[in-house]
């Protein structure tokens, strides 16, 4: 069965959109500059973990060599002053957490587009994983909506979706003019779902921060 492709309807109506809970259409980027930020947190955590138990250590010492009480008093006052410069960093760090994993995750969108930018092929793992990550239902009908470029791109895979994935009843490529490269929207019988970089990207981040499960 060849391709379909379809214009989009100018008078089609809108549909409602939803990410896709729990997708994972974000390679190798992404991935690694969310373990940056979190390589950054947790080495600023341990930093300040390390001085503070530098700071007990070399007071507990002080007190075994038996120093005069005036010294152990100023070291006492020394310890919390180190326990509070402790907390206050602890406090930085827990407020530029959201900035710092925000950064990474700009940083990693920048890099996929750069890379679909370059290799326009980049789109079709996406694909794969956005149909795969589909609740499969039987003779399912599918549509692909596309920016205008990634249409010829995707096209010769279309054959393949439907082998892999005998749930498929059709598939269909839709050229949609809104998205941008790499971007796709997925109708089915049951719904529409979002599987754009963009969108897959805030399923992250609220799932780093705290906002949600991704």
């Amino acid at each position: 069965m060849s391709a379909k492709i379809i214009k989009k309807a100018t008078d089609e109506a809108e549909t409602p959109v939803a990410p896709v809970a729990g997708t994972k259409i974000i390679d190798r980027e992404v991935l690694a500059a969310t373990e940056q930020a979190r390589r950054i947190l947790e080495a600023a955590q341990a930093q300040a973990e390390e001085l503070r138990a530098r700071a007990q250590q070399e007071y507990e010492e002080a007190l075994r060599r038996g120093y005069q009480e005036g010294y152990e008093k100023g070291m006492a006052e020394w310890l919390r002053a180190i326990e509070q410069a402790h907390a206050g960093f602890t406090g930085v760090i827990e407020q530029a957490k959201p900035q710092i994993v925000r950064l990474a995750l700009r940083v990693a969108e920048k890099i996929l587009r750069q890379r679909l930018d370059l290799t326009p092929e980049a789109v079709v793992p996406m694909i794969d994983e956005a149909l795969r990550s589909l609740r499969a239902q039987q003779n399912m009908r599918v549509i692909l909506r596309v920016h205008p470029d990634d249409r010829s791109i995707l096209e010769p895979h279309r054959q393949r979706w439907m082998e892999r994935l005998p749930w498929l009843g059709s598939l269909d490529i839709v050229v949609d003019e809104e998205l941008p490269r790499g971007g796709c929207r997925i109708e089915t019988d049951f719904g529409t779902v979002d599987a754009s970089i963009e969108t897959q990207i805030r399923v992250i981040e609220r799932h780093l921060l705290g906002g949600g499960e991704g």
